[in-house]
């Protein structure tokens, strides 16, 4: 009896090992990067050295103002990787954060990496006004991703806010001018 428990002791101590690698091997190969996606108030200087992340850290934007004239958000951001992506290009995807916290997609783009041994990359867009995509007065989350041999891989992720005016209707069309006029 007594040489059991060192045994069934060896054999736990194994065992949860094995679990902790293969889960922790199981979150890469899923693409869970660990990287994270800093919004931006304004680009950066074209000759910042030194510590980026710091930079980064203090022009942060937790939400973007709506350019009213074309109906479009500026937005600017930088992802930051723990490991380089060595390839061409990675898919940023859009996803809207709904009431519940659920994801809904939107949209995405691909950004072109002039390096892909690069681990920080500075990306701007502009994030247009529709109906059912990107709407005044609701969070979104942003998810870089690459898409190679092993699959789609997530390497960060990111949330912001658009703020901007919510459209409201009354309801009421009026049909005495030479278009419709909603109020």
């Amino acid at each position: 009896m007594k040489r059991l428990r060192p045994r069934f002791g060896f054999w736990l101590f194994l065992s949860l090992a094995l679990a902790m690698t293969l889960g922790s091997s199981v979150a890469f190969a899923q693409g869970r990067g660990g990287g994270t996606i800093v919004f931006l108030q304004r680009r950066p200087p074209r000759d910042l050295f030194g510590n980026i992340r710091a930079w980064a850290a203090n022009n942060r934007a937790t939400s973007y103002g709506e350019d009213t004239a074309n109906h479009a958000w500026r937005v600017n951001f930088m992802v930051f990787l723990n490991r380089a992506p060595n390839v061409a290009e990675v898919i940023v995807s859009w996803f809207h954060i709904e009431r519940d916290r659920t994801r809904r997609y939107v949209s995405n783009e691909s950004i072109s990496l002039a390096n892909p041994g690069e681990r920080i990359i500075f990306h701007s867009t502009s994030l247009h006004r529709a109906a059912g995509e990107f709407e005044p007065m609701e969070n979104y989350e942003a998810v870089i991703s690459l898409n190679d041999s092993h699959g789609v891989r997530e390497l960060a992720r990111g949330r912001v806010g658009l703020v901007g005016v919510v459209e409201r209707h009354a309801g009421v069309v009026d049909f005495t001018g030479a278009q419709p006029v909603t109020r």
